[in-house]
């Protein structure tokens, strides 16, 4: 007996997970099929959240009425902004979590969610009828129905796991592989092989951690939701270190690449160039004496910890050789060793902006399974997934995000315009509209069409609009207040001036404006008052620079340009543009490698070369 749903989601991961709540809370019957129900939600590899990019993604997720944000401010064990030197472009939340109480808690919000059904199965076979899809078929020969399916299996398509030159079928450790579905989708699509790789697990009590580096969180009240409450839970972090490879661990690395399955050729697919293996930072970075890693625990009841920066897929004891070669881990016990993963995946530029295939109407993709690196990233094409699967059940027009309003609008324009040869990592550099997007603003770019399509609730965007109009008093008292006879005479003025005004010098923070920095609340709104100010001179000077680079988009480029003599061109994006030969300015804009800021040095460049009618 056919039972039928309006969306099915395959695959319960970060991709899946977010997909289904956004299905369900648009009213749509949403099945969620998954091999094991007990891994929804996982955490496989760091359970960290957040991070350059990977922040403003989730705060996005969360503006749209996802769960990511709220999960990982509820589970945290580590909390901190990153970059606080720099700019509001590219400073960002990251959180360390807790890996069983993160999981616990997306499993909870899945299983109490209304219009969401359960079952645990592997998926055979996509029922095809014509150029659209009506269902699927379980490994069990149940089919269920639907008008629309979205396919989050990440790392699971055929996939097998290496350490050293032995290789085992499988997505992950005690996992199985999702064979029979990878050869449904071939029938279809056009596929690609990619691989990732994970460290070796250590016990915490075997470190010592008098050689480490001591790595803390911030001991204030942060949060990714705009949902979550104060709380005093960042006062109870854990700490996290950091140590160091050594000449002995690139010596050890170097003699063993005989036996590593990245330089026999053992595994086929590409690894990320982003987020690489040890062995192949050693290789590819020659120059460099040491690697930062750094150790961070799991959660607050498992012995298990992570050393972020050490994926690698070495053999069990050249493993060994090289963690007992670093500061802190001469006497380390290994709880599980690293691994590779190589899988399929389908090659995303088959795909519309809604993640929707070209070729199949109904059926989307979403996650890993497009090339994709990381959770957050996961999370945000689920989101984007499940919200397009649910408009087109109701007959409504597509949700789509653009590299104007969003880092998640940028990662799918870049999926599904240029070629996608190793797993995708979204960085700040890749946003030319990253001053735009920042981690301060995204329910003012995104909730009010969240709210739209369903996706938030009358008191949530009530919530939203409190927060909005508290920045907004702050604004506007800030225009019509001027500074002290005591302001003044600090800050060496000649005359009073508005605070506005003041707020924008550079040597200047909020607490020379703002004395209520008591009220958590209310010291935010502040915050976020003072950045509008402080950066509207280089928002504005964006925008032009935005608006030239659209009118520029059809410039020719000359088949004799010599991209090598371009002052400022970095070598990556350089590399590319040569492989590549771009026929106009736009052709290079969808050059993957090719970042915003390189756009801009070829901008003048072309600039000055169509003025004068050669080099300069």
């Amino acid at each position: 007996m056919t039972q039928s749903y309006d969306v099915i989601i395959v695959g319960g991961g970060h991709a899946g997970s977010e997909a289904a709540l956004a299905a369900a809370r648009m009213g749509c019957k949403t099945l969620l099929v998954t091999i094991s129900t007990e891994t929804i939600g996982l955490m496989p590899c760091n359970p960290s959240i957040g991070g350059p990019a990977k922040g403003q993604i989730v705060g996005e997720i969360d503006a749209l009425g996802g769960e990511m944000g709220r999960a990982a401010d509820e589970t945290f064990i580590q909390i901190k902004i990153l970059n606080r030197s720099r700019g509001p472009a590219v400073q960002c939340l990251r959180t360390q979590n807790d890996k069983y109480l993160y999981q616990e808690y997306i499993q909870n919000v899945i299983k109490s969610s209304k219009n969401i059904d359960i079952a645990e199965a592997e998926v055979a076979q996509l029922i095809f009828e014509g150029n659209r899809i009506t269902g699927i078929i379980t490994t069990k020969n149940i089919t269920y129905s639907a008008t629309a399916v979205v396919i989050t299996t990440g790392t699971f398509l055929k996939a097998k796991m290496h350490v050293g030159l032995s290789a085992t079928t499988g997505g992950r450790i005690g996992e199985q592989s999702a064979e029979n579905l990878s050869d449904s989708i071939r029938s279809r699509f056009k596929l690609g092989r990619l691989k990732t790789g994970t460290p070796p697990r250590l016990h915490k009590d075997s470190i010592d951690y008098s050689k480490l580096i001591l790595q803390p969180g911030d001991t204030e009240w942060l949060h990714f939701s705009f949902r979550s409450e104060y709380n005093d839970r960042f006062k109870t972090q854990k700490d996290c270190y950091s140590t160091n490879t050594t000449e002995e661990t690139h010596k050890i690395i170097l003699a063993n690449l005989d036996r590593s399955p990245l330089y026999t050729n053992v595994i086929e697919g590409v690894g990320p160039r982003y987020c690489p293996s040890i062995e192949d930072k050693v290789v590819r970075f020659k120059d460099k004496p040491t690697h930062q890693i750094f150790i961070e625990p799991e959660g607050l009841t498992t012995d298990s910890i992570y050393p972020q920066g050490l994926n690698t897929s070495l053999p069990q004891d050249v493993q060994e050789q090289l963690l007992y070669s670093m500061p802190g881990l001469e006497n380390v016990k290994i709880i599980k060793y690293g691994y590779a993963v190589e899988y399929d995946f389908i090659l995303p530029s088959q795909l519309k902006p809604t993640l929707e295939t070209k070729k199949v109407t109904g059926l989307f993709f979403a996650g890993q399974i497009n090339g994709t690196s990381g959770y957050e990233e996961a999370a945000g094409q689920g989101i984007v997934a499940g919200i397009n699967a649910a408009l087109m059940v109701q007959n409504k027009d597509p949700f789509i995000l653009t590299r104007e309003d969003s880092f998640i609008g940028t990662l799918i324009d870049d999926l599904i315009t240029k070629d996608i040869y190793e797993p995708y990592r979204m960085l700040t550099s890749r946003s030319e509209y990253r001053l735009l997007l920042r981690q301060d603003n995204p329910t003012r770019r995104l909730s009010e069409r969240a709210y739209a399509i369903g996706l938030l609730t009358a008191e949530e965007m009530e919530r939203i609009s409190d927060q909005h109009q508290q920045i907004n008093h702050y604004m506007k008292l800030w225009r019509k207040t001027s500074t002290t006879p005591a302001q003044t005479k600090k800050h060496n003025l000649k005359h009073k001036i508005p605070l506005a005004e003041l707020i924008k010098r550079p040597e200047i923070n909020l607490e020379d404006i703002f004395d209520n920095t008591n009220d958590v609340y209310e010291k935010e709104a502040a915050q976020r008052a003072c950045v509008e100010f402080k950066y509207a001179g280089y928002i504005n000077k964006q925008q032009e620079t935005i608006a030239k680079i659209k009118r520029f988009e059809s410039k020719k480029i000359p088949d004799f340009i010599d991209f090598d003599a371009i002052l400022g061109l970095k070598r990556e994006s350089i590399q590319c543009l040569k492989e590549h030969r771009p026929k106009t300015f736009y052709d290079a804009s969808k050059i993957a490698g090719v970042n915003p800021a390189d756009l801009v040095v070829l901008m003048v460049y072309l600039e000055n070369y169509h003025k004068t009618k050669q080099p300069t």
